[in-house]
């Protein structure tokens, strides 16, 4: 995602030995977080990754597409202006790997020739904007005013982003993006803030006219995640009736299907009558500007009576992302893996065969990463930098330098197994934890006992806890610290293996960070995870897959990672190289983007 010969400007990083909260094992004395930093902590479940949280310049973003590879597709549709809604753009908002991956799509796009624009939520007083206009949108019956702020960057050769931001009180908030944090729970006007933001969004491409010409009425429109889900709802029964934007189309990506954006339809208020309270509307279908069937029956989901919370609950609610994939022309998800994961009742969430009676138009598209930023060869926060052409003492060095910087003994010739995480269930860390002191044992087999585990995030207090006690049972061998971006680089160069035991992931992008930097990736086969790590056959592995995930079944697979890594360093090197060798750049990913851009735009509406 950037310039070949760019290095991003790191802070200097603590002194060795010393985590970022003062401590070795890691987790006391935390310092005050800021906003964005519990924002952090908090919403990672975002784009199921802890990686890559920095904020990444924009004119690191400018040549992402050069370094590795040339496009293989360009779009039959290059006259037709791409429109990306989020709730988060790097390196303005973001709680998550969404606001990193809508910033590059934005960059790639523009770089490949499409107008691009890119449109957000205004959180903050932000430099360098312009004022460009302002628009009154009827919404929960009454007008609202919003602003539209503008910033051009261009990228070269008359391509560039026009990032817009939608300005209203709504979204000025002193915590998080979407969370309370003081209260921890959703602020309770989402379902109005997002809704607001995106017929805001419908009106930017045609109000908002950087240099002085506005994008028109015919845009593809790619919306992203539930906080953008009523898009598609508003184009087909609110704008597309009154003939505007009859010619445009509209992508949804889902990022994470377990956070669909559910609102109750009906609530309890106390009965001033008597003991039982009275069931009352929440919210209706013309609170939300929308009228007829159609728009209802596109976003009502009903429960099951057994998953209903009273008696007299009808069990209906508000479904935005349900209303997005009945709605929009097409639907993208992060990977491959999870587009069929989504399809079945345990990754679809109540609407897996929704999604199977519209896979003729879904797709996964793999994720890619910042490949100038996460590039062992000129990586400044390493001690020793290497490639993949000669790395065997660079990552020896690196080894080191991360077992000096977290406090494990400094031991060249240990095997050492990193995680970097959010410390929650669905990230597997239980499952580590739990095989620790297995790790840990000597039983004389030449490979459990010869072991070092490094643990950095933030999470479960229950999780922090375990991890301090096997960290003081094994003083050296085993280390917990906060999760920290620059110890994040050395952690991927002086590991040599990357442990992801996940029950469920969208996409992942450490194992492909780990991969760049010749750590050797154990993942659980699901997800984008089975689409960026390759477990066989043998000649052409860069990882180890777990299927099913148990605690014995990971026992048995790090066993033999680690028996790989003592007793068959060759097989293990050619790994390494692999692993090094393989394109997690954006390039091939956005040839698959333009090509579902033009089957959108050359397809009728879904919804007609």
């Amino acid at each position: 995602m950037t310039g070949a010969n760019t290095q991003p400007a790191y802070p200097a990083p603590a002194a060795a030995g010393q985590a970022m909260d003062g401590t070795i094992d890691g987790f006391e004395g935390k310092e005050p977080l800021d906003g964005h930093d519990v924002e952090r902590r908090e919403m990672m479940s975002r784009q199921g990754s802890l990686s890559l949280f920095r904020d990444i310049p924009l004119d690191d973003l400018d040549t992402a597409a050069k370094e590795v590879s040339e496009p293989k597709y360009t779009s039959k549709n290059l006259n037709v202006p791409v429109v990306i809604v989020t709730s988060e753009i790097s390196p303005w908002s973001k709680s998550g790997g969404l606001a990193l991956v809508t910033a590059s799509l934005a960059v790639e796009l523009a770089e490949r020739g499409h107008r691009t624009m890119a449109i957000s939520p205004m959180y903050d007083d932000y430099p360098d904007v312009t004022f460009m206009c302002e628009k009154t949108i009827w919404l929960f019956h009454s007008e609202h005013t919003v602003k539209f702020f503008h910033q051009y960057h261009p990228l070269g050769d008359g391509t560039g982003v026009d990032y817009v931001f939608v300005d209203h009180p709504c979204f000025h908030r002193p915590g998080g993006l979407y969370y309370n944090q003081e209260l921890g729970v959703e602020y309770a006007d989402n379902l109005y803030r997002f809704a607001l933001f995106c017929l805001a969004s419908l009106e930017a491409p045609v109000c908002v006219a950087p240099g002085g010409a506005p994008f028109g009425d015919r845009v593809l429109f790619i919306a992203n995640d539930w906080q953008t889900a009523l898009l598609p709802v508003y184009l087909t029964h609110r704008l597309r009736p009154m003939q505007r934007f009859s010619n445009s189309r509209c992508l949804f990506i889902v990022h994470n299907f377990g956070y669909q954006g559910i609102y109750p339809h009906n609530k309890l208020e106390n009965n001033p009558n008597g003991t039982l309270p009275i069931i009352v509307k929440n919210v209706d279908i013309n609170d939300l500007g929308l009228d007829g069937t159609g728009a209802y029956e596109h976003m009502i989901y009903q429960y099951p009576p057994h998953e209903r919370s009273y008696d007299g609950d009808d069990g209906n609610v508000w479904n935005l992302t349900k209303g997005a994939v009945m709605t929009c022309d097409r639907i993208l998800t992060v990977s491959p893996g999870y587009a069929s994961e989504m399809k079945t009742p345990e990754g679809g969430f109540r609407l897996d065969g929704l999604i199977k009676s519209k896979e003729f138009f879904l797709s996964g598209i793999l994720n890619g990463i910042d490949v100038v930023a996460w590039n062992p060869r000129t990586d400044p926060l390493l001690v020793s930098r290497y490639d993949e052409t000669c790395f065997d003492e660079g990552k020896r060095e690196c080894k080191l330098q991360l077992q000096a910087k977290v406090g494990l003994q400094q031991d060249p010739d240990v095997v050492l197994l990193a995680f970097v995480g959010r410390l929650t269930m669905q990230k597997g860390i239980d499952i580590i934890c739990e095989a620790l002191e297995w790790m840990m044992m000597d039983t004389g087999n030449n490979v459990t006992g010869r072991v070092q585990v490094l643990l950095m995030g933030n999470g479960d207090e229950c999780h922090v806890q375990q991890i301090n006690h096997q960290a003081s049972r094994f003083p050296g061998r085993v280390a917990g610290i906060k999760f920290d971006p620059q110890i994040e680089h050395m952690l991927y160069a002086g590991s040599d293996f990357l442990l992801m035991p996940s029950r469920y992931e969208p996409c992942g992008l450490p194992q492909m960070c780990a991969q760049r930097y010749g750590s050797v990736p154990i993942v659980t086969l699901c997800g984008g995870l089975k689409d960026s790590v390759v477990v066989e056959p043998e000649d052409q592995a860069t990882g180890f897959g777990i299927m099913p995930l148990c605690i014995n079944k990971f026992k048995e697979i790090v066993y033999k990672a680690m028996d790989t890594y003592y007793h068959k360093p060759e097989v293990f090197r050619g790994m390494q190289q692999r692993g090094m060798e393989t394109d997690f750049s954006w390039c091939p990913r956005v040839d698959e983007y333009e090509m579902n851009i033009d089957w959108t735009l050359n397809d009728p509406p879904y919804v007609r």
